[in-house]
């Protein structure tokens, strides 16, 4: 704590001149301090510009990605009767269709019961649908009516059927069996053993059959399969959902139409990979704003970007401009460069895309767009590989050159943060000294103020001496 040197006997304001000389010598602190900012205001656009890079390199990484290229999109003509979806497998090409009838399921129903809760016999239940296992279901006094023996059915584990209860209005119920397959192989079987020792008859659990001498239920559905065309060709399938018609390719029926013949056109799937191109270029266009950004001068305002005259983002930026006319060898003309694929650079330096452009580009040409990107040969990489790995020199994050650029401004900013710890050293003890040298100061001239007021009075004593010399 410092103490104030007052002016008493000099008539001086020393606290304001010691506080003067204390501002001029804290100069060299000031700039020291406006260093460590300029320095941190360069850390902060590395860091921005690091990140953003990582952005860029994330979108580069998609379109280095053979896979992104090899999706397939289908499209119906009537979607209404048709639906179908693609793996990579797919070829492109187009079909006609026609769909003549879907697969169905086969229902069958008992006798008619005068209610859901009528008690029938006990006994046993043997279910098979088609080819599969049969399921035997168990019916006791616990379950032995309509409404019981569905619910034992339905918890059956793996039984093919869904059973039901259904009141037609007029008084009667009856049992359902509705087939969980379609195709007309499956078809329901069903066997009572009924425990009264007479399985064909109208009285026990037996009574469930709608014919019991012939032990059979009535069919309320026909199973069947799907019957449809295909360029000419007429096919069956079990089911609505066909994966072995075409290749790479499920087939969704949702109605039958045999008046009506569509078409099912099978291609390389632009849109998915246009989203991704798109991403590239909205992501490539902010990397070059932030570049602007960074290295702007306002001469009006006098003001300059934290990484003007910076030679790395100066690089940077340069390259990343070179990239954008690339022409990648070993690929068609037509498609070898990023302007080809509908990406355009305005003469203020943004970027845009047309998505037309491209979608039109990779209809014609997709296995050389997809070598534009990710082709490894000797001959020469995709532009994404060569991006990438440019890219990967700025951003790793030991030895990416903006990492080493951050590591270098931060020991700036540490030995600045040093001389100013020293400066601040040097000027406590100076400020110290210019106090205590004032100090003397004051008590010198009290010194001389009091050997003034003796000598005055001696000298006064000597004119009275002389004069009372001189009145003698």
């Amino acid at each position: 704590m410092s103490i104030g040197v007052g002016g008493l006997m000099s008539g001086l304001d020393t606290e304001s001149i010691i506080t003067r000389i204390m501002q001029i010598e804290r100069r060299p602190i000031v700039l020291l301090q406006n260093q460590e900012a300029a320095f941190q205001a360069r850390i902060s656009a590395f860091g921005a510009l690091r990140g953003m890079l990582s952005e860029l390199q994330s979108a580069t990484l998609t379109l280095r990605n053979p896979a992104l290229f090899s999706g397939f999109a289908v499209g119906s003509t009537r979607p209404e009767i048709a639906t179908a979806t693609a793996t990579t497998a797919a070829i492109a090409g187009a079909y006609q269709l026609r769909v003549d009838a879907l697969a169905r399921v086969q229902q069958v129903r008992s006798a008619a019961f005068a209610a859901g809760n009528q008690v029938v016999g006990t006994g046993s239940l043997r279910i098979q649908v088609g080819t599969a296992a049969a399921v035997t279901v168990m019916i006791d006094p616990t379950n032995n009516t309509l409404t019981g023996i569905a619910g034992a059915i339905n918890q059956a584990p793996a039984g093919g059927v869904v059973a039901g209860v259904i009141h037609d209005g007029l008084g009667q119920h009856f049992l359902t069996l509705t087939a969980q397959a379609t195709g007309s192989a499956n078809t329901i079987s069903l066997t009572i053993t009924d425990n009264d020792g007479i399985h064909n008859d109208a009285r026990g659990l037996s009574a469930i059959y709608a014919d019991p001498p012939t032990r059979t239920m009535t069919q309320t559905q026909a199973a069947a399969n799907a019957r449809l065309t295909i360029n000419g060709i007429g096919v069956q399938r079990a089911g609505n959902s066909i994966d072995d018609l075409i290749t790479g390719i499920t087939l969704n029926l949702k109605t039958a139409d045999p008046a009506q013949t569509f078409e099912l056109r099978v291609t390389h799937d632009a849109a998915a990979v246009s989203t991704k191109v798109q991403n590239f270029v909205e992501t490539y266009h902010r990397v070059l704003g932030v570049l602007r950004t960074l290295q702007a001068v306002d001469p009006a305002a006098g003001t300059a970007g934290p990484l003007q005259g910076d030679g790395a983002s100066r690089l940077l930026n340069s390259r990343l401009h070179s990239f954008l006319f690339t022409r990648v060898a070993g690929v068609d003309a037509a498609v070898n460069t990023l302007s080809n694929l509908g990406v355009r650079l305005d003469r203020e330096g943004n970027l845009s895309f047309d998505a037309g452009v491209f979608s039109a580009a990779y209809a014609a040409h997709p296995a050389e767009v997809r070598k534009f990107f990710t082709q490894s040969t000797a001959g020469g990489e995709g532009l994404a590989r060569q991006l990438d790995s440019f890219l990967g020199n700025y951003t790793k994050s030991v030895t990416g050159l903006l990492v080493a650029k951050e590591q270098g401004l931060n020991q700036s900013v540490s030995r600045v943060g040093d001389q100013v710890e020293r400066i601040e050293s040097r000027l406590i003890q100076r400020e110290a000294i210019l106090r205590r040298q004032f100090e003397n100061l004051e008590l010198l001239l009290g010194q001389f103020q009091l050997t003034a007021g003796v000598l005055t009075k001696q000298l006064d004593a000597l004119r009275n001496l002389n004069t009372q010399i001189a009145g003698n």
